[in-house]
């Protein structure tokens, strides 16, 4: 899985000059790429910081979500009980701190 920011006005990260069909654009550029899925959003430069807060968003729950059920599958294959709690706990704990440094207040 690869992830792609793109400010605008500026060529992508991967190529140090623009290609002859590619042409500046006012819009920042968010492409995520899977083996199976390619996503690529455009969004004004000035929603940029919303889209990666949403981005973020989304991760944190995905992460949420697996990664407890990831150390269940795990625990069911003889880990102890408190083993597998704490590190549930610690895995929602990571993410509630990522989530909330993610969303301070921008300094300007």
């Amino acid at each position: 899985m690869g992830a792609e920011l793109e400010r605008a006005g500026l060529p992508a990260a991967h190529t140090t000059e623009p290609g002859p069909d590619e042409v500046p654009s006012r819009f920042a550029h968010v492409r995520i790429e899977t083996s199976a899925v390619t996503a690529e959003v455009a969004v004004p430069p000035g929603q940029t910081r919303r889209l990666l807060g949403t981005v973020l968003d989304v991760l944190v729950v995905l992460g949420a979500v697996l990664g407890p059920a990831l150390t269940l599958k795990a625990a069911a294959a003889g880990l102890p009980a408190w083993v597998a709690g704490g590190a549930i706990a610690g895995q929602l704990a990571l993410l509630v701190l990522v989530a909330l440094v993610a969303h301070r207040p921008a300094r300007e």
